[in-house]
């Protein structure tokens, strides 16, 4: 039978002092406070997977608050539940965020041209743009015509 666990307290957390060796400050339920001897917080929460004990990472405190600790381990718990597991939901979401990361980074290396009332083209590249009158743009564009032939 699991041992009863006494909900931590936000006054708990803050009176959590670095000590020699890492220690938990248990919340129950597999979600626990790390407290690092550097006075790092991070949340973790173990669990059982397909008969493997886990670890899930839930950031540091105060970045995550208590309550939120606990909403996430929450619907870990309900993935748990569906046979999902957590860990590897999360490096999925991760993969996916990285490739969308790239992907805007590609779109802001790309240059961006714009045209003026005034015929004033302006090319930006990231934040510096370049500001070309109309016979500048057909000068450069008649050079990079005879470079290309």
């Amino acid at each position: 039978m699991p041992k009863l666990v006494e909900p931590l307290t936000p006054l708990d957390i803050e009176n959590a002092k670095p000590r020699a060796r890492e220690y938990k400050l248990s919340d129950g339920g597999g979600l626990y406070l790390l407290v690092t001897p550097s006075g790092g917080k991070l949340w973790r929460m173990n669990y059982r997977f397909d008969g493997k004990r886990k670890t899930l990472c839930l950031k540091c405190y105060p970045d995550r608050s208590l309550e939120e600790a606990r909403t996430i381990h929450k619907e870990a718990r309900q993935l748990l539940a569906n046979a999902i597991d957590p860990l590897e939901l999360h490096r999925q979401l991760a993969t996916v965020e990285k490739l969308e990361r790239r992907e805007s980074q590609a779109a802001q290396r790309l240059a961006a041209v714009r045209v003026d009332i005034d015929g004033v083209i302006e090319i930006w590249k990231g934040k510096n743009a370049i500001r070309l009158t109309n016979d500048e743009a057909i000068f450069i564009k008649n050079q990079l015509c005879r470079l290309t032939e």
